[in-house]
C-alpha cells in the first residue's frame, strides 16, 4: 500500500511539473517528502526540475532534497536558484549533510555555497569535508549531546530540554575535565534512576568508539555488531568529536552493496549508469568483456591442443558447454560466499581463510563427485566406452574442485592486496575458472589410461 501511494503520488508530481501547473504543484509538494521528490526529480527535466524547486515552501523540504539529487543536477540547480532561497535551505541541513552536499559540487560552487552559511557552521562543513568521503570523519555529524559526568540526572534532563541543535539524541556522551570520552549513557537509565544520581554512577564505561579515519564500511560492520543507535568518533587524545548515527550507517550499507553490484558486473564504483552517455558506458563495460574475449581465445588455443583427443572422443566436444557451466557456476557460488564471510568479517570469527579454503575444497569435491557421476553415466550411455566414461567421471569431478577453491582463494587473495573482494564475485572469477576447467579436464582425458 504505501508504495503504491509513493507511485502515485511522483506520477501526479512529474505530470504538473511537466505541465508547469504552480498551483497544485505546490499543494502537492506539501504532501510529500523527500524520497518521493527525489525519485519525481529523476524523471524530469532540466527547466522541470528548477520549476518543481521553486514551488517548495518549505526549506528543510528542499534542503532535504538537495541530498537526493545526482551530481550533475545539483550543480544545474545551485547554479540556477537564487542565492536567497538556496542560503535558506542549506542553513537547514545538519552540518554533516551539508557537508555531503558542498562535496559533491565542482570547486568553484563548493566556494558560493559555504559562503552562504553562517560562520561557526562554515567552519563546521569544512572541518567535516577535510576527511575522506569514505571515513568515519567524513559520515561523521559533529553534533551530540554531551555532559560532564560529574553531572546529575536532573541537570542533564534540563540541558536536554534546553538544547535543540541535536540531530538525534540516543546516548548521553559524558566527558571528564580533559574532555575525554569516558562513557554513555542511555536515555532510558537517565530517566528511571533518582535526579539526584551522578551519571558517572549509571554511566556504561565500555564504550565501542571509532577513529575518524576508519572506513566507513568498518564503521557500519561495528555498528551493526553491538546493536548501535550511534557510534562515537574520537581523536587521538580520546576527545569526542563527533558521532555516526544508524541513519548515515544504513546510507553506507546501501551504498556499498550498490558499490559491491557494481564492481561484480565489472564496472568501476564511480560509473552513474543515469547519468553516463552511451560512449561512456561502452568503456566502462569494455575492459572486462575484452578480457574475456581473450579468455576465449585462450580456451580456443587450449583445446586445440588436445584436437588428436576431440577427434578421437567427439562426445568431449559436446561436454565443453556443459563443464563451462558447471565450473563457472560453482566458482561464483564460492567466490559470492566468500565475498559475503570478508564483508561480514565473519573469515575471522569462524577460525580463517585457511578452515575457508578447506569447507569450500570440501564442498567443491561433493558437488564434483555427485556430477561427475551423473555425467560419466551418460557418457557411457551414449559411447559405451567405460575408459572414456571414467575419464569423464573423474576429470568433472576435479575441475568442479578446483573452480570451488578458485573461487575461494580469489577474493581471499584480492583482498589481502587491498582490492575489493567483490571484484572477484563476477568476470575475473569466471575467467579463471573457465580456463583452469578446460585445462584439468582435458589434461586428465589426455593422460587416461586406454584412451
Amino acid at each position: 500500500m504505501p508504495e503504491q501511494r509513493t507511485k502515485t503520488q511522483v506520477a501526479v508530481i512529474c505530470r504538473l511539473a511537466r505541465r508547469r501547473v504552480a498551483g497544485p504543484l505546490a499543494r502537492c509538494l506539501e504532501r510529500s517528502n523527500a524520497e518521493e521528490l527525489g525519485e519525481a526529480v529523476s524523471q524530469l527535466r532540466k527547466g522541470e526540475t528548477l520549476f518543481l524547486f521553486n514551488q517548495i515552501d518549505d526549506d528543510s523540504l528542499a534542503g532535504e532534497l538537495l541530498l537526493e539529487l545526482s551530481e550533475t543536477g545539483l550543480s544545474e540547480i545551485v547554479e540556477e536558484i537564487d542565492d536567497a532561497k538556496l542560503k535558506g535551505w542549506m542553513g537547514e541541513l545538519e552540518p554533516d549533510d551539508a557537508a555531503d552536499v558542498a562535496a559533491r559540487l565542482p570547486e568553484e560552487l563548493q566556494e558560493q555555497i559555504l559562503g552562504m552559511l553562517e560562520d561557526e557552521d562554515r567552519e563546521e562543513v569544512e572541518e567535516l569535508m577535510a576527511w575522506p568521503e569514505d571515513s568515519a570523519g567524513g559520515i561523521m555529524s559533529p553534533v551530540a549531546f554531551r555532559m560532564l559526568d560529574s553531572a546529575t540526572c536532573r541537570e542533564a534532563i534540563e540541558a536536554l530540554h534546553e538544547q535543540g541543535d541535536v540531530e538525534m539524541v540516543f546516548y548521553i556522551y559524558l566527558l571528564n575535565e580533559a574532555d575525554q570520552l569516558v562513557g554513555t549513557c542511555s536515555l532510558r537509565n537517565l530517566l528511571v534512576n533518582s535526579p539526584s544520581t551522578l551519571l558517572r554512577e549509571i554511566m556504561t564505561t565500555d564504550v565501542v568508539s571509532v577513529t575518524p579515519e576508519m572506513d566507513q564500511e568498518e564503521v557500519a560492520r561495528l555498528t551493526a555488531r553491538f546493536d548501535l543507535l550511534a557510534i562515537p568518533v574520537v581523536d587521538d587524545s580520546h576527545q569526542l568529536i563527533g558521532i555516526v548515527t544508524v541513519d548515515d550507517v544504513i546510507d553506507v550499507i546501501r551504498d556499498e552493496a550498490a558499490e559491491d553490484l557494481m564492481l561484480m558486473a565489472g564496472v568501476s564504483e564511480g560509473y552513474d549508469p543515469q547519468e553516463a552517455s552511451a560512449i561512456t558506458a561502452v568503456r566502462e563495460r569494455i575492459r572486462w568483456l575484452f578480457v574475456t574475449l581473450l579468455a576465449g581465445m585462450a580456451l580456443v588455443t587450449i583445446i586445440g591442443r588436445f584436437d588428436e583427443v576431440l577427434n578421437k572422443n567427439l562426445i568431449l566436444a559436446g561436454l565443453i558447454p556443459v563443464l563451462l557451466a558447471m565450473s563457472g557456476n560453482v566458482g561464483i557460488q564460492a567466490s559470492t560466499i566468500t565475498v559475503r564471510n570478508l564483508v561480514t568479517n565473519q573469515v575471522a570469527v569462524t577460525g580463517g581463510t585457511m578452515r575457508l579454503v578447506v569447507m569450500e575444497a570440501r564442498i567443491g569435491l561433493l558437488l564434483g563427485i555427485v556430477f561427475g557421476l551423473l555425467l560419466g553415466a551418460w557418457t557411457l550411455l551414449l559411447s559405451g566406452e567405460l575408459p572414456l566414461s571414467m575419464a569423464v567421471a573423474t576429470s568433472i569431478a576435479v575441475a568442479v574442485t578446483v573452480a570451488s577453491v578458485v573461487g575461494t582463494l580469489t577474493p581471499i587473495v584480492l583482498d589481502k592486496f587491498g582490492v575489493d573482494p567483490a571484484v572477484a564475485a563476477g568476470p575475473f572469477v569466471t575467467t579463471v575458472v573457465d580456463l583452469a576447467g578446460v585445462v584439468v579436464f582435458f589434461s586428465i582425458v589426455w593422460a587416461w589410461p586406454g584412451l
